[in-house]
């Protein structure tokens, strides 16, 4: 290993910035970082608001890219990363245990989706393209990353970014002219339809922060209500949807994301409903 600031360091940095706007940059950035500290899993994913996209995939697990597949076909709407730059972030770096809701490993998605493949701790350097996000992330497939992993990442996190963006910028220079070009997007369709046939606004909103891993007293904080007031919502919640635990919340949302060809504001829900009836 090579220790920022070193010669060494130096001289992988040199030949990285040499990589900016072409084919391999990311290849190249995935070794370069991993000379000063231990990665097991690196890649890049872009999202836009509409869409989210997988520019990089390094050397990754079978299990790991079978997930990877069905987090792109819309199982990202219930990660934690999306939720947070749905709200806006600047670029820079960040860890992922600082981001996470405080009942995420408690939750279905967790269980049922990140636990089997291992991911155990995780770094992202995100770079914010008019509220689009490049995020080139670093996992722990086992163990986390130590303190002075965290101290080295740190360290180099403002020139790490700012060899991103300019590869962004010279790679994929017509994308980002296009976001540039149009107002900021807008990124949480899929919650502001989910159930709106059936549940209130505020129930949908709870019920969002459920699904992201929220405990009812981080839902309570997040919304500015009371913990009463957080069990009459779900209570109300699931007496209208007719199940009766928060597994059966997970599954409809679930079926509800496997529905294609609905408009943004149309209710996956009432078209899961007039199936069952027809």
């Amino acid at each position: 290993m090579v220790r920022p600031h070193s010669k060494g360091w130096y001289a992988s940095l040199a030949r990285l910035t040499r990589e900016v706007g072409k084919a391999h940059f990311f290849e190249f950035l995935s070794s370069t970082l991993s000379q000063i500290i231990h990665i097991d899993c690196t890649g890049v994913i872009f999202y836009d608001g509409n869409k989210v996209t997988n520019v990089f995939e390094g050397k990754l697990p079978k299990e790991y890219s079978r997930y990877l597949d069905r987090y792109l076909d819309g199982m990202y709407l219930l990660d934690p990363h999306y939720s947070f730059l749905s709200n806006g972030v600047e670029t820079g770096l960040y860890h992922f245990k600082d981001i996470e809701p405080d009942c995420f490993h408690e939750s279905k998605y967790y269980k049922s989706f990140v636990k089997p493949i291992g991911i155990t701790d995780e770094y992202d350097f995100i770079v914010n393209i008019n509220n689009c996000y490049v995020d080139f992330y670093l996992n722990k497939l086992g163990g986390h990353f130590s303190q002075q992993d965290k101290a080295d990442l740190i360290a180099i996190s403002p020139m790490i970014t700012q060899l991103i963006e300019a590869h962004w910028e010279q790679e994929y220079q017509q994308a980002s002219e296009s976001v540039s070009n149009t107002k900021p997007p807008h990124y949480n369709s899929f919650f502001d339809a989910f159930g709106k046939s059936i549940l209130t606004k505020r129930e949908q909103e709870v019920v969002k922060c459920i699904l992201h891993g929220h405990s009812s007293k981080s839902l309570a904080t997040k919304l500015n209500i009371s913990l009463s007031t957080v069990k009459i919502h779900r209570k109300n919640i699931y007496q209208k949807l007719d199940i009766a635990t928060q597994s059966e919340l997970f599954s409809l949302c679930i079926q509800s994301l496997s529905v294609k060809g609905l408009d943004v504001n149309d209710d996956p829900l009432q078209y899961l409903d007039n199936k069952q009836a027809s």
